[in-house]
This record gives C-alpha cells, sequence and structure tokens, in this order.
C-alpha cells in the first residue's frame, strides 16, 4: 500500500508556486532587464502566468523577456522622453529636446509631429464596466498620404505608454490591462500591410497581455477584409479579444446585453451585409468574428490584395517578415 504523506505534498506544491510567481519571474530577468521592476507590477506578472496551459518558462522567455527585449530594440525611452501627452486634449505635445533629459536624442519626423495632434488615437476620460483604461481610435483621422507606417507605430506606442503610465501611477485602482474603441466611421483609407502587421507585433509582442478586449465598428466590407488581415497574425487568444460591431463602438456598447440585445444587433449586422453580398463574391470568413454574420464574409476588389499575408507571416522587431508568432499567446 502506497502511503501519501500529506504535509510534505503541500510543502512541495507550496514551493513550486513559490519558484513560479511573480518575484520569482521578475528576479530571473532583473539582472539583464532591471526596468521590469518598473514596468511589470506583481498583478500584471500575475496576469502573464495565469493565462491557461502557459508554463512558468513560456511566459518568462517569451512573453515577459521578448517584450522587454522589443522596448529597447524600439527605443521606448528615447521616444517617450520628447512627449507629453495631455490628459484633457487628448494629444501628445512635444517636448524640447534640451528638456528631454535624454541621453539618447530622438528627433520626430514631420509625419509624427502630425499624428501627435490629430487626436486619433487618445484616452478617454471614463473606464469601463470592467474599471479597465479605454482608449479610443478614429480611423478617419489617419491621412495614409501623410503618414508613415514607421510615425503610426510610434505614435501608437506612446499612447499605449501614456494608458500604462495611468494604470502604473494608480496601483491596484484599475486592472492592468486597457479596453480599446476602434470607430472605423466616415472615409477609410486602407492602411500599408506594413502597418497591420506592426500592430499585430504591438498586441503580442511588445505589450502581451495588456489588451483585455477590442471593440471595432461599425463593421462594413472594407472593415472586415482588414480584419481578416490582422487575424491571420494573430493567436486564437488574441482574435478572441476582438468583436466586429454594426454601430460606431462607445462605453455604453460595452455594457453586457441582455439576450435578445445581441440576437438583435446580430441580426442588424447581417441584414446590412447581406445587401452587399447580393452584388459581390464571398470567401470563407475569417476565424474569430464576434458580433458578425459568419455565412457573409465580402471582400471589394481593392481589397484582394490584403489576402496575400497568410498566416505564416509576422513583422518582426527589425520590421523584417518573418514566421507569425506562437499560436500560444
Amino acid at each position: 500500500m502506497i502511503t501519501v504523506d500529506e504535509g510534505s505534498t503541500s510543502s512541495s506544491r507550496g514551493e513550486k508556486l513559490h519558484h513560479e510567481s511573480p518575484a520569482a519571474l521578475r528576479a530571473g530577468l532583473v539582472k539583464d532587464f532591471p526596468e521590469i521592476t518598473l514596468l511589470c507590477s506583481d498583478a500584471y506578472l500575475t496576469a502573464v502566468l495565469g493565462v491557461p496551459n502557459r508554463t512558468f518558462e513560456y511566459a518568462r522567455d517569451e512573453k515577459i523577456k521578448k517584450a522587454l527585449a522589443w522596448r529597447r530594440t524600439f527605443d521606448v525611452e528615447a521616444l517617450r522622453s520628447r512627449f507629453r501627452y495631455d490628459m484633457e486634449e487628448g494629444v501628445l505635445n512635444l517636448i524640447p529636446a534640451d528638456e528631454s533629459g535624454s541621453a539618447n536624442s530622438f528627433e520626430p519626423s514631420p509625419a509624427l509631429l502630425k499624428l501627435a495632434k490629430s487626436r486619433a488615437l487618445r484616452i478617454l476620460p471614463d473606464r469601463d464596466a470592467d474599471g479597465c483604461v479605454v482608449l479610443l481610435a478614429e480611423t478617419q483621422l489617419v491621412k495614409w498620404r501623410e503618414v508613415t507606417t514607421e510615425a503610426f507605430l510610434q505614435h501608437h506606442v506612446l499612447v499605449l505608454e501614456a494608458a500604462f503610465d495611468v494604470i502604473r501611477n494608480t496601483p491596484g485602482a484599475s486592472p492592468e490591462s486597457i479596453t480599446l474603441l476602434v470607430d472605423a466611421s466616415g472615409p477609410l483609407q486602407a492602411p500599408p500591410i506594413a502597418a497591420l502587421q506592426g500592430m499585430a507585433t504591438l498586441l503580442q509582442r511588445a505589450y502581451p497581455d495588456r489588451i483585455h478586449k477590442i471593440s471595432v465598428g461599425p463593421v462594413n466590407f472594407v472593415v472586415r477584409s482588414f480584419y481578416h488581415v490582422v487575424a491571420n497574425l494573430l493567436s486564437k487568444t488574441s482574435r478572441d479579444k476582438i468583436t466586429l460591431v454594426g454601430v460606431r463602438p462607445t462605453l455604453a456598447s460595452l455594457r453586457p446585453r441582455s439576450p435578445s440585445d445581441a440576437k438583435s444587433a446580430s441580426s442588424s449586422v447581417a441584414n446590412q451585409a447581406k445587401i452587399r453580398h447580393d452584388s459581390e463574391s464571398s470567401t470563407q470568413s475569417p476565424p474569430g468574428i464576434r458580433g458578425y454574420d459568419s455565412e457573409i464574409a465580402v471582400s471589394p476588389p481593392h481589397c484582394f490584395f490584403l489576402g496575400n499575408v497568410g498566416r505564416s507571416t509576422k513583422i518582426d522587431d527589425g520590421g523584417k517578415v518573418e514566421r507569425v508568432l506562437s499560436a500560444e499567446d
């Protein structure tokens, strides 16, 4: 007969939990990345470690370590040193170089300076129902003829960093992840493929497990086509955080809905899509779309080139295209 020493078992379990704690993760990286102490709270590291089926080693080496390495490659601190986010105006104000306090002088491009004042991405004053900081992106405010992919990504990093500063400066007051509302109404210019790839990298490599949910709308065949590209670059966990809606997303639209509300919204979106379906050819619906009629997936002729980016590609830290991020998120 085999007996089990319950006291010994409890002790070994406690030792395992101790060695796989946020403190242990931080201790394993702090020598090479001392900035982890300021950037990664216990609450955030706990969330990264708590993803189902994720090992301690994967969380440490593939998520946190690579995110910290990415920050250095992207030179985030030098970028941050030249701008200050204005919460009331929703814009980024340029700090004179001699006042930045950075040893590495960063010179923003005209495109970045234009985006800084555009309010194309800004922090909303109110939190969502889960207490998360909320960002609003208005796609019609991005003029791609005047904006480069590099400036577009730099602008997103600056506003994201400002949002995370809000969280870091009020520890425990809000979750460690943010909600993103993407207002795709109005004229929508097609972004470069590199911009979509870069956004996928920001979501998964630069800021892993920092996104609570993303709501995009109003959905139409162009928005769906762009989503199809981004979805192919994301893991299932990341895709499941994205919801396509038939109206402009607002904080009110994020509130929990009754089954009858959800059925009504789904029917409205489906009816809009079926009207377009009569004059367009359909393709297989991309995975991960919620709040959208799955049998309607129309790609207009001018968006066919988007399909060239497949599940096996992504943009790497240096801007090159390589294999897609791991399916584990």
